[in-house]
Order: C-alpha cells, then structure tokens, then sequence
C-alpha cells in the first residue's frame, strides 16, 4: 500500500486544529494543486501540495463576515518529492506544521516577516536548507548529527564551508548533466527564491563562491536567471578585502551663552 504523505500530514493537523476548536478539513479549489481548509471563528488554515514546484505549504487568512477566507499567507514551505519523499520526510513537515499551529513558533514568523516588508513570503532559513541537502547528500545526515551533539544546533556558514561545497564540488566533477545536479540546482534556486536573507547570502557567498570555476560552470549551466544573477555578482567580489565605510566626522556644535543678557 502506497504512503500518501497528504492524507497523513492532513490528519496531523487536524488532529491538533480540533481541539483548537477549527473545523474538520473540506476541500479547497486550489490552482495549483491539492489542498484543504481548517476553518475557526474568524481565521483558517490551509494545507497545499503544490504539484509543479513540488512542495508542501502552510497558509493562513482571515475570514470574512461569510466564511471565506480572503488573502492566504504563507506561514511554512517545505519541498517533498512525490516519488522519493518518505514517511520520515512527512513526519518533518507535518511536526514543524503542527509547531506554528501551536502558537509561540507562528508569533516569531509573523514578527520576522513583518521586519522583511517586501520579502515577507521569504520565510525558508538556512537550518531547512541543510536538512532539505540530505536528500542530495545522504552521507550529511551524520554530520548534522554531529554538530547538533557538539554545539547544539548546526552552524550553517561553518557547516556549508567544511561539509557541502566539496561535496557539491565533486558532484559537478563527477556528473556534470547527472540527475543529481538537476535536482541539487533545482533545490538552490527554489531556496534562494525563497529563502531569508541570511540563507541567500549563505548560498551565493559561502556555497557558490566556494566552487571552483568548473564547477561553478556546470551549475550555473542549469541555474535559474535570479540566483545565476545573484551569484555572477557575488562571484566577483571573491578574494577582495571589502573595508566597511568610514563614518564622517560630525562638526562640533559649541554652546554659547548670550553675554548680551
């Protein structure tokens, strides 16, 4: 019997949305693929398998005076592969869903996109990222293990440079039109498009900029127009000692009592 990571994720949810008082999932007419609705008092949540990008999301919107949620936002966007994805992969998404259904993890979200203005739907950070590489890389899995056993958490810029770009490095060496580095590009411009500030700049500075020219070439070669931008231009401050900018000298104001008085 097939595994059906909706169905499952979706009971998740629900599971945790009815004893919030929501309603049980209805469908929802979605566009751009699968998808259900929660509905509560005045707001709803909606489960979407995206098809043609591949991944699951988490949206919220308000309701109104009838019911109908009005404009979804995203709260979490995580990829899932029809035919590679896992039970081990479901149960990933369904947790760090069941996470901001919960509350505290929802207010941070909400306070960092608020922050972000116009890049509010950027909301993948660099610790999704690395899990998502495993996928990729199955041999970083021990690694990621190690460093949570070390320093609690995985260090992303450290972890990139020591761990991921000599990995990336050989890939491109080794099978430069290979499957595995159609999906390893495909996985980069999906994080960069999506991804927060501090996970764009990990990919163009650190992981990009760590390549070397051949191997650069050859993703670049099956990159998308943002990121190949994005990265040309970062690739051509390496090795350069960018000194921050000077603060200018402020002109001293004297105070002067008025003799005249």
């Amino acid at each position: 019997m097939d595994f059906n990571a909706f169905e499952w994720i979706q009971a998740k949810l629900q599971e945790e949305l009815l004893n919030q008082g929501f309603g049980e999932a209805a469908p929802l007419e979605d566009s751009a693929g699968k998808a259900v609705l929660f509905s509560g008092e005045s707001v709803a949540y909606s489960l979407l398998y995206d098809k043609k990008a591949g991944h699951f999301e988490l949206r919220s919107a308000t309701l109104d005076e009838d019911g109908a949620p009005g404009k979804w936002r995203r709260l979490a966007l995580w990829l899932f592969d029809e035919k590679e994805g896992d039970r081990s992969d479901a149960e990933s998404i369904a947790n760090d869903f069941l996470d901001i259904v919960r509350g505290p993890k929802q207010i941070k979200q909400a306070q960092q996109k608020r922050r972000r203005g116009k890049d509010e739907e950027r909301s993948v950070d660099p610790a999704f990222f690395i899990n998502r590489l495993v996928n990729i890389f199955p041999q970083i899995k021990e690694d990621i293990n190690g460093e949570k056993i070390v320093y609690g958490q995985v260090r992303p810029a450290t972890f990139l440079k020591e761990k991921v770009v000599a990995k990336c490095e050989g890939l491109a060496s080794a099978q430069p039109q290979g499957e595995a580095v159609k999906k390893l590009c495909a996985l980069l411009d999906d994080m960069y498009k999506n991804g927060d500030m501090d996970l764009r700049s990990l990919l163009t500075a650190v992981l990009l900029n760590g390549l070397s020219d051949s191997a650069y070439a050859v993703l670049e070669g099956q990159m998308g127009d943002e990121l190949k931008k994005a990265s040309r231009f970062s690739r051509k401050l390496r090795g350069k000692n960018i000194k921050p900018e000077k603060k200018k000298k402020q002109k001293k104001v004297e105070a002067r009592l008025d003799s005249t008085r």
